[in-house]
């Protein structure tokens, strides 16, 4: 361990269980805002964690070893945003409560599509960022689960129609929600408020058709 090493991870509150991998990744992740990932330097993030350059091959093969570790880390906490946006089965309305969840789930695919496009200059490590948020911790079924779980409780409820397939409906919430988020990407300047409003209207007519109001 160098004395560099060592001083970054003194300086860190008691009880702080953040290791100097954790350090790296999140140091990495703070750069992505101002650089992107086919900018970054090794040498700027070791200057940016407060390490010298060696160290971060100690944890990493490469440097796309280290940003694929800040965009995972990146990607989990989108994951776990949208998964706070649940809703509550029995709370409000089926359509209010669709409707707040795809406004979570369009900003969310909407991060992930600017990350993918981010990595489009480097075709491989798009591919392991692919290969990574489609496996476990994360996966489509963790994305799909919660609203699916959602419809099925409802459906015990009596508010959703026990005849829908709420597989199927989860794929119209998402392609609704995917297009408006492809839309915020292209069109940064479009109003947010009248696509929200536009997903609404879509989400509504889906809802109508699942027998849910």
């Amino acid at each position: 361990m160098s004395p560099r090493r060592a001083a970054v991870m003194r300086d860190r509150p008691a009880g702080d269980a953040t290791t100097l991998r954790d350090h790296l990744v999140a140091a990495t992740d703070q750069l992505l805002d101002a650089q992107g990932a086919g900018n970054l330097t090794t040498r700027e993030i070791a200057r940016h964690a407060g390490v010298s350059d060696g160290v971060l091959y100690n944890h990493f093969a490469d440097k796309a070893d280290l940003v694929l570790a800040a965009m995972i880390r990146r990607y989990g906490r989108l994951v776990e945003r949208l998964e706070e946006a649940t809703p509550r089965s029995g709370e409000g309305t089926v359509l209010g409560n669709v409707q707040s969840y795809g406004w979570a789930l369009s900003r969310v695919e909407a991060e992930v599509m600017l990350h993918g496009a981010a990595l489009l200059a480097d075709p491989p490590l798009l591919h392991r960022f692919w290969a990574e948020i489609h496996r476990s911790p994360f996966g489509i079924d963790r994305l799909r689960r919660p609203l699916r779980d959602y419809l099925r409780d409802e459906q015990g409820r009596g508010r959703v129609s026990a005849d829908i397939d709420t597989d199927a409906a989860v794929t119209v919430v998402f392609g609704a929600c995917a297009m408006v988020a492809l839309t915020r990407r292209l069109n940064p300047t479009a109003d947010g408020s009248e696509l929200d409003r536009h997903l609404d209207a879509a989400l509504a007519a889906a809802i109508g058709g699942f027998g849910a109001s």
